[in-house]
């Protein structure tokens, strides 16, 4: 979601909400998908990115789902779609960055962790994005 100086903020979209029911709204696609039922969570995903469509977030969640599934071609898409409403999103960066190495796309996948640092170094995305490249360090993502 967009950032907010406070709880009662409205997130803009095809309705207006209030910040906290948008975010718990995104929380209970990933419970359900930590439950296993990704169709469902799938489902608020989508419905989220209908509802907000400036927010890098929804297509954020819904690419950890698609990767999850190990379908990294899509879980690619949804992040260029995030990076395409929010080109400044460090997140959507690191994650298309993770997607990129799970489709064996190492060069294009370190390419972008990198890019995701240079957008965010101090934040919590570098961290990631450096664990990720450190993984990828280990080759894990070469094997087969």
């Amino acid at each position: 979601m967009p950032s907010a100086t406070s709880d009662n903020e409205l997130i803009h979209g095809l309705i207006d909400i209030p910040r906290q029911e948008a975010i718990v709204l995104l929380e209970a696609g990933y419970f359900l998908m930590q439950l296993g039922k990704n169709k469902e969570a799938k489902d608020i995903f989508s419905g989220a990115i209908a509802l907000f469509p400036h927010s890098d977030v929804p297509c954020i969640a819904l690419g950890h789902l698609y990767l999850r599934e190990g379908k990294p071609d899509l879980a690619v898409k949804e992040q260029q779609r995030a990076l395409q409403r929010v080109p400044t999103s460090a997140t959507a960066q690191a994650h298309l960055g993770e997607a990129l190495l799970f489709q064996k796309k190492i060069p294009e996948g370190v390419e972008a962790l990198h890019k995701a640092i240079k957008m965010d170094p101090h934040g919590l995305t570098a961290k990631l994005a450096q664990e990720l490249l450190r993984v990828n360090d280990l080759h894990v993502f070469d094997a087969d």
